[in-house]
């Protein structure tokens, strides 16, 4: 596409009331994106409507917010995608509505189809929080690209799981991938856009305000072959991602927890609709159809540098968290030195800690 006529579609992007469904219809109508902003006005009102003709007509008689957007776009190293681009994400191309525009910090690649989002709520219980983690970890390990929405909690949550495997992940923003939501999140959004891709379909300098965030969860699923669901209430935006991953014809997965627990109804909620239960990496691909490669978790080398204390306090650890008092009971060591050996294993990687001098064994 030359730059004239990406300069058009920046500019039909910018109008309010035109979505990806009657953007697409110009396109089809008049060939390109300039003929249709060059139209007999008559045309474009009757076409439009009235308030999508009035929003129209301000950005056109304002044509230096365009240019001035594109020369931000190349300042900012940022790329812009057009849905009729090669290198657009292939399995965007094949929901309803696509983005016709997607502006990019980073970049896609072409493994990225791989991809599954973990979801979530933004006030996650520890387990919570370490769950989607975990699981973002595992799936990365596997060379999938991990998607999510950058917000906090569960999101940021599985992100940096996948940062810290060293694999790809993909957010997809409510506002303009020059506006950085939550604030505290800028230097993760450093590292996703340095090893993966910060996307958005709304212009430069759109602010994240709750009516963006809906569409937003559709990029989410579209650019998956299935939604994590970590965490969340029955009435929360994870779930209208779900709803829009079935609508996409994408798989759906919940990661269950406790019944005690508000954030679990909404996990729970899909699983007896259907969704299919969660419990590692596995259950993601053997659903998908993706092989599994094995994985060492925990190397022998490590387990067997442990000394006998070490081990003795190891084995009365699970995989549910279990108080400090309890091991300490099990163990029948004194609790000072339970308490030092638990921060030595997890110095070792063989133990996570949670708020509440609470510990568990990972695999």
């Amino acid at each position: 596409m030359d730059q004239q006529e990406l300069l058009y579609w920046l500019a039909w992007n910018r109008v309010p009331g035109v979505g990806p469904a009657r953007f697409f219809k110009l396109l089809e109508d008049f060939g390109s994106m300039e003929d249709a902003w060059n139209a007999p006005l008559d045309t474009l009102e009757r076409l439009l409507g009235p308030k999508a003709f009035r929003h129209w007509k301000h950005i056109a008689s304002h044509p230096r917010q365009v240019e001035s957007e594109y020369l931000k776009v190349e300042a900012g190293g940022y790329r812009i995608y057009c849905y009729t681009d090669a290198d657009y994400p292939a399995l965007l191309k094949k929901i309803p509505d696509p983005p016709p525009v997607l502006y990019c910090r980073g970049r896609f690649e072409y493994g990225d189809e791989a991809a599954v989002a973990i979801v979530g709520t933004r006030n996650p219980s520890p387990m919570g929080g370490f769950h989607a983690r975990e699981l973002a970890r595992e799936l990365s390990a596997q060379g999938l690209t991990l998607v999510s929405g950058m917000a906090r909690g569960i999101d940021s949550e599985a992100h940096r799981g996948a940062l810290e495997a060293g694999g790809r992940t993909i957010a997809v923003l409510g506002s303009g991938v020059d506006v950085c939501y939550p604030q505290e999140n800028e230097a993760l959004m450093e590292q996703i856009a340095a090893s993966g891709a910060v996307i958005s379909e709304f212009p430069l300098g759109t602010q994240p305000i709750p009516k963006n965030f809906p569409a937003r969860n559709r990029i989410i699923s579209g650019l998956s072959l299935g939604v994590v669901v970590v965490e969340a209430t029955d009435d929360s935006g994870s779930l209208i991602t779900a709803g829009f991953a079935l609508e996409q014809g994408r798989e759906v997965f919940a990661v269950p927890g406790s019944i005690q627990n508000e954030v679990s109804r909404g996990p729970h909620k899909l699983i007896r609709q259907g969704a299919k239960l969660v419990e590692c990496a596995r259950d993601i691909l053997e659903e998908l159809a993706i092989p599994y490669l094995a994985v060492e978790e925990v190397s022998a080398a490590r387990m067997d540098g442990l000394n006998p204390a070490e081990l003795q306090v190891y084995q009365c650890l699970s995989r549910e968290p279990s108080h400090i008092d309890q091991v300490t009971r099990t163990s029948g060591l004194g609790v000072a030195q339970v308490n030092a050996i638990l921060i030595q294993l997890e110095m070792k990687g063989l133990v996570k800690s949670f708020p509440g001098q609470l510990y568990m064994k990972l695999r």
